[in-house]
């Protein structure tokens, strides 16, 4: 009698259709591995031009020969050193600290506009770039927004690392943490734009309305914070607005108003402004249609207004 495995292995090579299955699926996984191969080479080639794009670009003045044809960058080992890249986020600072705040807040809303008419450019930085931001942060714009997930600030406005200082929490309330990191982005930092941005469908700002014997019903830090919120808001006249939708507006831009008008009273805050170095506004994003509007603009007298839709409420004015 023949050891079991010998009838199984004669069984198998007795079936031609089984061997051709195994031959069949070895030649795959080989054609797999061979396609994977391919693309992280390619993911390599991709991502060293792009390297050597960027070093050509940050060293122009150096990538020239004296003729004043350019030099091509050699091989793979070219790379680029922690100097070039310290170059490059003094250049960045520089170009921060040139512009005027009415220019980055328009540059803010172009931002917008692409995102909400289906065109960011998505602007991720080059590994050259976050190499540079190892350094130094040089934002132009510091943001005081909900932490509500629907809300990514920097998708919103279609921007990149190191571009805007957010400061995120619910409700988008000023408190002695939110108010610090924002007194350390202008004073420090040096943004030229403060933005108080609020949303549509915001929660924190619907329990803010609910009354306080409910509220305190929640955990102590919650019920706090959430007082704190009803306590700039006009409910009066809140109560007055009957349509959902608007009513929700309303209490939003009743809420960031409060909050502008809070910076507003800080006196070395008005300083900045009237030395056209700081702009502090107010907003509110739609998540329904991706557009962000913009009001209670804090700006030197005679600075140009951001452009937007009419009107937004009692609180919110253009």
């Amino acid at each position: 009698v023949g050891h079991p495995l010998s009838a199984s292995t004669i069984s198998v090579m007795d079936r031609p259709e089984v061997m051709l299955g195994c031959v069949a699926l070895a030649v795959s996984a080989a054609a797999i591995v061979q396609s994977l191969d391919h693309r992280r080479r390619r993911h390599d080639q991709i991502l060293l031009t792009l390297l050597q794009g960027r070093r050509n670009d940050s060293s122009t003045s150096r990538a020239q020969e004296d003729d004043g044809t350019p030099r091509s960058v050699a091989g793979p080992v070219a790379g680029f050193t922690m100097e070039e890249a310290r170059e490059h986020a003094l250049q960045g600072a520089s170009d921060a600290k040139s512009r005027t705040p009415n220019e980055v807040l328009l540059e803010l809303q172009r931002g917008n506009a692409r995102f909400w008419m289906g065109a960011a450019q998505r602007p991720e930085k080059s590994a050259f770039e976050r190499r540079s931001l190892i350094l130094s942060q040089y934002p132009s714009v510091a943001v005081l927004g909900c932490s509500d997930s629907r809300v990514p600030v920097e998708i919103v406005f279609d921007q990149g690392l190191g571009d805007l200082f957010v400061i995120r929490v619910a409700g988008n309330a000023l408190s002695l943490s939110t108010n610090a990191s924002l007194q350390y982005a202008i004073h420090h930092l040096k943004v030229k734009v403060v933005v108080v941005m609020g949303h549509e469908g915001c929660g924190a700002i619907k329990a803010a309305q609910l009354d306080e014997e409910t509220i305190k019903k929640e955990p102590a830090d919650l019920a706090k914070a959430l007082l704190g919120i009803k306590s700039g808001l006009d409910e009066t006249r809140l109560k007055c607005i009957h349509d959902p939708r608007s009513h929700d507006r309303e209490a939003v831009v009743c809420n960031v108003a409060n909050q502008v008008k809070q910076l507003a009273q800080d006196q070395a805050l008005m300083d900045l402004v009237n030395k056209d170095e700081l702009t502090i506004v107010g907003a509110f994003y739609e998540i329904s249609s991706g557009i962000v509007d913009f009001f209670n603009q804090v700006s030197v007298p005679g600075s140009p207004r951001v452009p937007g839709r009419k009107g937004v409420s009692k609180w919110g004015k253009k």
